[in-house]
């Protein structure tokens, strides 16, 4: 009887575990992009405003509560170019191994960790894990609708060095139910 009751107990939180993602609402970013961000999360909207006034990419942000003590902060950010490109291309010659400019003296101290492209599921990721000064950590995650479009998005997650595996978990969740 006891053994029953274990496993029924064990079976009812893999399926509750595996359900519960797909009962978090879907959020609209824009008209063209939603996701889903599996913690509980609060807008910043004096923060926002300040950032999109020095950085106008930046179309959304979001304080994520972790276990931890400090949240981490979540964006998505949308860049545009003037004529349509591969995601893989975007990602490799733009993204991948360069380092910010607009940071002025930060952008001495910052180093890209890792980036690559990776197959999970149906959908092909691409990310980024960035370092831009002491004891920080940014994890990037990169998409375009069909792979080519003049517009590219990025999720970004944004935290202590730390907390770094965290943030990749929690930032390949967002990625792969991203849709555009």
């Amino acid at each position: 009887m006891k053994k029953v009751f274990i496993n029924t107990f064990y079976c009812s939180l893999l399926v509750f575990g595996l359900f519960s993602f797909q009962n978090i609402p879907r959020i609209r970013v824009n008209e063209d992009l939603s996701l889903v961000v599996p913690l509980p999360n609060v807008e910043l909207e004096e923060l926002f405003s300040a950032i999109t006034k020095v950085n106008p990419t930046v179309i959304f942000l979001r304080s994520l509560s972790t276990s931890k003590s400090k949240p981490i902060l979540f964006a998505v950010s949308r860049y545009e170019n003037s004529k349509p490109v591969k995601l893989s291309s975007a990602f490799y010659e733009l993204t991948a191994n360069h380092n910010p400019t607009n940071l002025v003296d930060l952008s001495k101290e910052h180093k890209v960790i890792s980036f690559r492209e990776y197959k999970k599921g149906n959908k092909t990721l691409y990310t980024k894990v960035s370092k831009p000064f002491e004891e920080h950590c940014v994890v990037m995650y990169y998409f375009m609708k069909d792979n080519f479009s003049k517009v590219m998005y990025e999720i970004k997650l944004s935290g202590k060095l730390s907390e770094k595996k965290e943030m990749e978990s929690i930032a390949e969740k967002i990625a792969l139910s991203v849709k555009l």
